[in-house]
C-alpha cells in the first residue's frame, strides 16, 4: 500500500486500525458484531458519527475514538475505513478517505450515480490506493461453488434465475440495533436529489424509487454474482430485454439476454408482512441445475446451501449433491477477513473493486432507465 496516511501499516499478525464512518443500521446489524470476534485481525480505532446516540451504543471496543471527521479518526490511529453511512453520501466519504490516502471498504451500492463512480476511480488511482466494495456474498465458500459450478458449464447454461422475497422491514434488524431501526418511508431529500441526478429529468419517482430499493439496493449484489458467473465474457449491460415494476413499486424484474443461449431473470419483491428473507439463484444448463438458496444477510444461524443435479442422457444415471458452511462465519465477517488481508500485504487477492461497481451500476442504471 501507499500513501501518506498508510505508510505506518502495521506488520502481519498485527490488527489494522480502522475507522468506521456511519454507526447506524448495517454497521450495528452486520459489521460490529463481526469486528467484536475479530479483534486479532482488524481493531476499531475510531469511529466518526454525528448521532451521539449511536456513538454511545458502540459497546465492547476499548479506546475507541469518537471522531467528528476523518482527521480525528486519523489522530485517533485509523488507517483504513469502512464507510457505512447512507448510500447518498459515499461519493463524498470515499474522495475525503482517498484524499487522505485511506484505503477504503465501502458497504453497497457506492453508488448509482455512473459518474460519480468515475469521479471515484479517477481519484483511486490518484491516490494510489483502493476502494473496495462490500459485495460480502462473493466471499462466501458455498456462493463461490455456485458461481464455479456456472462458470464451468455456462457455454451450456439456458437460464440463471434470481428471486428475493424480502420483507426489508424494521423487524428483520430490530433484534439486532441498541436504537430504534428507522421505519420504512420515502427517500430523503438528499436521497432524491442524488437519484435525479443519476436517472436525469426523464425518470419518474416510481422509477427513482425502484432504483434506490429493489434495483440498486438489493439486487445490485445479485447482479454483481451474474457478472462474476459471466467472468471476461459479455456483461448485462446493453443486453436487457425488459424491466418492470408492479405492486406500487414494490417488486422490479428484469430479463437480460447476455448470450444466444442464455436468458438471466431477475425479481426482487418486497414483502413486509414475510417474517423471513428468502433468495434464491437457480442456473440451469442442459446437464444440470445448481439452486443457491441463501438466508438473511444478517443472519448468524443460517448458512447457504447449493444443491447441484447432474445426469448422463446416455445412461439415464443422475447425481445430486449438497454443500452448506458452518453458520456464524458469515459473508460479512468473510469479507473483514479478506480485506484486512489486503491492507497487510499488496500479494493477498483483491476485493471487488470499482471496476465491479461500474459494471454491475451501469447494468442497473440501464434497467432503472427502462422500467415500465
Amino acid at each position: 500500500m501507499s500513501g501518506p496516511e498508510f505508510n505506518a501499516e502495521p506488520g502481519p499478525g498485527v490488527p489494522v486500525p480502522v475507522a468506521l464512518v456511519g454507526a447506524g443500521r448495517v454497521a450495528h446489524a452486520a459489521h460490529l458484531r463481526e469486528l467484536r470476534d475479530l479483534r486479532h485481525i482488524i481493531r476499531l480505532a475510531a469511529v466518526v458519527e454525528a448521532d451521539p446516540d449511536r456513538i454511545a451504543a458502540v459497546r465492547g471496543f476499548p479506546g475507541v475514538a469518537a471522531c467528528a471527521d476523518l482527521d480525528e479518526a486519523v489522530a485517533a490511529g485509523a488507517r483504513a475505513v469502512l464507510v457505512c453511512t447512507p448510500w447518498w453520501t459515499h461519493r463524498d466519504v470515499v474522495l475525503a478517505c482517498l484524499a487522505r490516502g485511506l484505503p477504503v471498504l465501502c458497504e453497497k451500492p457506492v453508488s448509482l450515480d455512473p459518474a460519480e463512480i468515475e469521479e471515484l476511480a479517477a481519484a483511486e488511482r490518484a491516490a494510489g490506493v483502493p476502494v473496495a466494495a462490500a459485495y460480502m456474498k462473493r466471499h462466501d465458500p458455498v456462493v463461490g461453488l455456485f458461481v464455479e459450478h456456472c462458470r464451468k458449464r455456462l457455454a451450456r447454461g439456458r437460464r440463471l434465475v434470481v428471486d428475493i422475497h424480502d420483507p426489508n422491514a424494521p423487524h428483520q434488524v430490530a433484534h439486532l440495533l441498541p436504537f430504534d431501526p428507522p421505519p420504512f418511508g420515502p427517500q430523503p431529500p438528499p436521497a432524491e436529489e442524488a437519484l435525479a441526478r443519476a436517472l436525469g429529468p426523464a425518470a419518474d419517482a416510481g422509477q427513482r424509487e425502484a432504483y434506490a430499493r429493489g434495483l440498486g439496493g438489493s439486487l445490485i449484489h445479485q447482479v454483481n454474482l451474474v457478472h462474476a458467473v459471466l467472468d471476461d465474457g459479455p456483461g448485462l449491460y446493453g443486453t436487457l430485454l425488459h424491466a418492470d415494476r408492479w405492486a406500487g413499486g414494490d417488486t422490479v424484474s428484469c430479463r437480460w439476454r447476455p448470450a444466444d443461449g442464455l436468458v438471466v431473470d431477475a425479481t426482487h419483491a418486497r414483502l413486509p408482512e414475510h417474517r423471513r428473507y428468502r433468495e434464491i439463484l437457480e442456473f440451469t444448463a442442459e446437464d444440470s441445475v445448481a439452486t443457491l438458496t441463501l438466508p438473511s444477510p444478517y443472519a448468524r444461524d443460517e448458512a447457504a446451501t447449493l444443491h447441484v443435479e447432474t445426469w448422463d442422457a446416455a445412461t439415464g444415471l443422475g447425481t445430486r449433491h449438497t454443500h452448506t458452511a458452518e453458520p456464524g462465519n458469515t459473508g460479512f465477517r468473510r469479507q473483514l477477513v479478506a480485506w484486512a488481508r489486503t491492507l497487510h500485504s499488496d500479494a493477498a487477492p483483491p476485493l471487488p473493486g470499482l471496476a465491479d461497481v461500474r459494471r454491475d451500476t451501469l447494468t442497473l442504471h440501464e434497467a432503472a432507465s427502462r422500467l415500465g
